[in-house]
C-alpha cells in the first residue's frame, strides 16, 4: 500500500505596529483561533500591534494568512514565508505583553511616526554593488551577530534589546552623521531602533524593510554572509544556496569553524553554545568540564533565551 505524501509544512514571520483595543482579549481568542487551525509556534500580543512565527501545514498558514488580512487592521501585513517541519515548534504561545519588543523607554516610542525611511533589499544590493558609503548596524543580539551578519556591518555587544539606549549613547554617536542603515531579523526591531536613533540625533536613517529574511529571500548569495539565527526549534537557518554557504563562527571548545547552537547540557547555566559534532561529544553537550557533570533534567526547556 502507496503512503499518502506529507502535507507540506510552512513557517510565517510576520509583525504590524497598529492599535489593539484590549489586547489581552485579542490574545485570547487569538489563541483559540490558532487552536482550531493547528498552528504552533509563538504569538505576542501588545496595545501597539501584533509579532509572531508560526508554522503548519500549508492548508493552515494559508488560511490563517487569508483571516489576517481579512481584518482591517492587518490587511497590508506582510507574511515571509520558508519552509519548515512539524518538529519546529512543540507547542502554540499566544501571550500579551507591554512592548513587541522591549525598550522600556519612559517616552514611548511610535514607530509610525518616528522611525527611519525603509528600504527595500534591491536598494540594498546597489548599494553595496555601487560601494556607497554608509554604515550598516545590526540591531540584533550579540549572539545573532555571531553566526551571520551582512558585509562590514556594526555589531553591538548587546544581550537582550533593551540595552539598545545605553548602547546608542555611549557606542554609537561616533556614526551620527553618516548614513545609517539598520537590520535586524524581520523588521520589527529596526522599527524601533531607527527611531531610536533618530531621537538621539541621527539624521540620515534607514531600515531594511523585511530585515534580513526578505533579503535573503530575494538575494541568497549577495553579502549576508553565514546563518540567520531564529527563535525557534530550528536556532540558525540557511540564507546562501547550497554549495555558497559562509562559515563566519567556530566551535566553542577547538576553535573549528561551525555555526550551528545548542543550549549547554546544565540546565543551570543554559548557555547558547556554538559546538561542532566533536566537541559535543568530547564535553557532554557543556560549555565547561563542571557543566559536563550537571546534565539538565528531562523537563528542561530547551532554548530558553529572549529577544
Amino acid at each position: 500500500m502507496q503512503k499518502s505524501a506529507t502535507k507540506p509544512w510552512q513557517i510565517l514571520l510576520y509583525y504590524k505596529y497598529i492599535a489593539i483595543a484590549q489586547p489581552e482579549k485579542f490574545a485570547y481568542n487569538h489563541l483559540k483561533l490558532c487552536k482550531k487551525l493547528g498552528l504552533k509556534g509563538r504569538v505576542l500580543i501588545a496595545n501597539e500591534g501584533i509579532n509572531g512565527t508560526v508554522g503548519g501545514p500549508q492548508e493552515a498558514t494559508n488560511e490563517y494568512m487569508k483571516l489576517m488580512h481579512a481584518d482591517p487592521r492587518f490587511k497590508t501585513m506582510e507574511f515571509k514565508i520558508s519552509e519548515g517541519a512539524p518538529q519546529t515548534f512543540k507547542k502554540i504561545f499566544v501571550r500579551y505583553r507591554p512592548e513587541l519588543v522591549t525598550l522600556n523607554l519612559k517616552e514611548k516610542i511610535d514607530p509610525h511616526k518616528a522611525g527611519g525611511t525603509y528600504l527595500e533589499p534591491e536598494e540594498l544590493k546597489n548599494m553595496y554593488d555601487a560601494h556607497e558609503n554608509f554604515t550598516i548596524i545590526d540591531m540584533r543580539n550579540d549572539y545573532e551577530a555571531k553566526i551571520g551578519r551582512f558585509k562590514n556591518a556594526v555589531t553591538l555587544k548587546m544581550k537582550v534589546f533593551k540595552e539598545l539606549p545605553k548602547i546608542v549613547k555611549k557606542n554609537l554617536h561616533k556614526f551620527r552623521d553618516q548614513k545609517i542603515v539598520t537590520y535586524c531579523t524581520g523588521g520589527i526591531r529596526c522599527e524601533k531602533a531607527s527611531a531610536l536613533l533618530k531621537k538621539n540625533g541621527f539624521k540620515n536613517v534607514y531600515q531594511l524593510h523585511g530585515g534580513v529574511a526578505r533579503f535573503g529571500q530575494k538575494f541568497p548569495d549577495n553579502y549576508f554572509e553565514g546563518k540567520l539565527f531564529v527563535f525557534d526549534e530550528r536556532m540558525a537557518v540557511p540564507i546562501n544556496s547550497p554549495g555558497q554557504e559562509k562559515v563566519i563562527a567556530c566551535c566553542l571548545h577547538c576553535q573549528k569553524p561551525f555555526d550551528d547552537y545548542i543550549n549547554c547540557i546544565n540546565a543551570e547555566c543554559n548557555k547558547l553554545i556554538i559546538l561542532c559534532p566533536d566537541c559535543r561529544i568530547e564535553w557532554n553537550n557543556a560549555c565547561s568540564r563542571a557543566c559536563a557533570k550537571k546534565p539538565r533534567p528531562l523537563t528542561a526547556s530547551k532554548n530558553l533565551i529572549q529577544i
